[in-house]
């Protein structure tokens, strides 16, 4: 049962307590992506897996989902005028 702390969802152990979940790819992708998108959008974005009976071809498809997420994301915002970091 969900308590609201560590290990409860592999998003929240991301970006709300700085854990290492996936590997160290995909969550710095994950971490990239929320600054474009709210975490309530983020939550919803993706199918997050248990990271703990994750395959390495998982691993493999959900880093190049992210970096494909990552990518339009960054596009979008370039032509909706932010600026580059």
């Amino acid at each position: 049962m969900a308590a609201g702390g560590p290990a409860d969802h592999p998003l929240t152990d991301i970006l709300i307590y700085n854990l290492d979940v996936y590997n160290k790819k995909c969550d710095d992708l994950v971490r990239q992506i929320s600054k474009f998108v709210s975490i309530h959008t983020l939550f919803e974005m993706f199918d997050w897996f248990d990271n703990f009976s994750a395959t390495e071809e998982q691993l493999i498809e959900f880093e190049k989902v992210l970096s494909l997420k990552l990518n339009e994301l960054q596009s979008l915002a370039e032509s909706n005028g932010w600026e580059k970091k």
